[in-house]
């Protein structure tokens, strides 16, 4: 069987269904005048976007290790086997052709393409790709998925890579997007892969490294032997901001013509506004939560969990902030993108309740101390709450839930950190609450799996080995995980994803904030034209498309 397995089609005609891309200021879209007269599509030049990164996300380039590596940047010089397309929900060919399975769903072979060139000239073989996924097995800590329990060998026959399974596990083709293929000629000289800065990246992408003035920007040179073609832009730079309003005033001022995704919400109007503006707007796989950190003896109260939830108001919070660029998140935690597979309960309207969080307080025998702060045996209900700095969206979020909390009698003690030191804090657990993003590969075993089961996560201090930064467990939840790996059969998953999704509501592990699969400004029309919207702008297929206007 090629392609798309069956019982994950709809998921991928959701992912059309919501699809949107907002224009503003009537700007064109199509290579011509506004006389009618076409425009000549040129090679050379520059291509100039911005985004807000921090030096310390460029200190690495490992893409071994994206949440500490401006991955954003590294997405344009490697490459997976197969892309996942956020716009249609579709698995695209990438360094592979395709992919076919077995009859029993117990090996899965693609097809690599031919005549890939690394940037160094060496051609890229299926060995780089088995070797690229043995690193996975030998340093199990860039393993974050632990597909490695399920795969007991990954093999090449020439132009063929072998993956044989230890048990049925039909997602495998999803994860792929989210496994980088390195070069076995540059990596298997490194003698500790994990702790490697990676200080001049080699890969199979359009791009290649040219330099990074510290603070400043990140120039890229154009591929001149790219399988898919060369770019059009001959240079590629990225300024660096170090605020999200810094990286929009660029962006309003036309000193730079995209991000990857930052904009200051408040200013989204003006910036649609303008001529030639766009914004690529489309759901996905990135759900916003305020994580509670289950090891506090406080937050392991599933009923100050349900009443802390009960306070929030998303739709209130999306409509303040967002300025309509978000998308609701199911209290079941899995995206609604995956449509049928939603259940029932998940697809319950969320409910803002603040009397009636604090009646359940004072039912679990909380009482108010003379501070108005709820309290029990001695203990105040008193949190720590990270949220990020430099990122005004974020932080009027931030303000917006802890007054909320404080409505209904808990004190929340505010603390700001940048991004890298948000995923820091999550990773290691050292924090009470935190408001940050987690991001899944596009299947729904995939999304519950690497939050949920209690392999993904790891006592406070150390590591966690997926993105169960919450530190959840529940026996119950890991069986269902389990069984449903296996499972092919769609009326069976769908049984078994309820179950899952209906204990999580029961649990209450996080407080749901939205859903956002891109929000990107761009300016199609002026100085660079050529994007592609049917993929998100940014990739590949599209960014060797744009060319500057002459």
């Amino acid at each position: 069987m090629k392609k798309l397995l069956m019982f994950l089609v709809p998921v991928s005609l959701l992912f059309g269904v919501i699809t949107n891309t907002f224009a503003g200021g009537g700007g064109q879209s199509t290579p011509s005048t506004t006389t009618g007269e076409k425009i000549p599509v040129t090679t050379g030049g520059t291509l100039i976007i911005g985004e807000y990164i921090l030096d310390t996300q460029l200190a690495a380039k490992n893409p071994l290790f994206p949440s500490n590596t401006a991955i954003g940047i590294l997405n344009f010089i490697y490459e997976r086997l197969m892309y996942f397309n956020s716009i249609t929900g579709v698995l695209e060919p990438q360094i592979a052709t395709g992919y076919e399975w077995s009859g029993d769903f117990r090996t899965l072979t693609f097809t690599i393409r031919d005549n890939i060139k690394w940037h160094d000239g060496q051609p890229l073989t299926a060995d780089d790709v088995v070797f690229s996924y043995t690193i996975l097995k030998n340093y199990p800590v860039t393993d974050n998925y632990s597909l490695w329990s399920k795969i007991s060998s990954v093999t090449s026959q020439g132009n063929k890579v072998i993956f044989q399974l230890s048990q049925d596990f039909p997602s495998l083709p999803f994860y792929t997007d989210d496994v980088y293929i390195l070069p076995k000629h540059i990596w298997e000289g490194i003698s500790n892969i994990t702790e490697f800065l990676n200080p001049t990246p080699v890969g199979s992408g359009p791009f290649t490294w040219g330099s990074y003035t510290v603070g400043t920007e990140v120039q890229l040179k154009a591929y001149k032997d790219y399988w898919a073609g060369a770019p059009k832009v001959d240079n590629f730079i990225i300024k660096l901001y170090n605020t999200s309003p810094n990286a929009t005033l660029g962006l309003l001022r036309q000193d730079i013509y995209a991000t990857m995704g930052t904009i200051a919400v408040a200013n989204t109007p003006e910036f649609l506004s303008k001529p030639n503006a766009k914004m690529q707007l489309f759901a996905g796989l990135t759900n916003w939560l305020v994580f509670f950190n289950l090891e506090n003896e406080l937050l392991a109260d599933v009923n100050v969990r349900k009443a802390m939830c009960m306070a929030i108001n998303p739709t209130e919070l999306d409509a303040r902030t967002n300025y309509g660029t978000a998308f609701p998140v199911s209290i079941g935690f899995l995206p609604f993108l995956f449509g049928d597979l939603i259940s029932e309960k998940a697809k319950e309207p969320f409910v803002t309740d603040p009397a009636g969080a604090i009646k359940l307080l004072e039912d679990s025998g909380y009482t108010r101390g003379s501070d108005g702060i709820f309290q029990k045996n001695g203990k105040r209900l008193s949190f720590t709450y990270h949220n990020a700095s430099g990122a005004p969206g974020q932080q009027m979020q931030a303000g917006m839930i802890q007054q909320w909390l404080l409505n209904i009698g808990i004190e929340i003690i505010p603390r700001l950190a940048t991004w890298p030191e948000l995923t820091a804090l999550a990773q290691r657990g050292n924090y009470d609450l935190l408001q940050n993003s987690i991001s899944f590969p596009p299947d729904p075993y995939a999304a519950l799996n690497t939050t949920f089961n209690s392999s993904m996560t790891a006592p406070k201090g150390t590591n966690v080995v997926g993105t169960n930064y919450m530190r959840y467990r529940n026996p119950k939840v890991d069986a269902l995980l389990d069984e449903v790996a296996s499972v092919v059969d769609p009326a069976k998953q769908k049984e078994i994803y309820t179950q899952i999704q209906d204990i999580i509501i029961d649990d209450c592990p996080f407080i749901p904030m939205y859903n956002t699969g891109g929000h990107i400004p761009y300016y199609d029309g002026g100085r660079y034209m050529g994007w592609l919207d049917d993929i998100p702008i940014f990739a590949n297929r599209s960014i060797i498309n744009v060319y500057e206007v002459k």
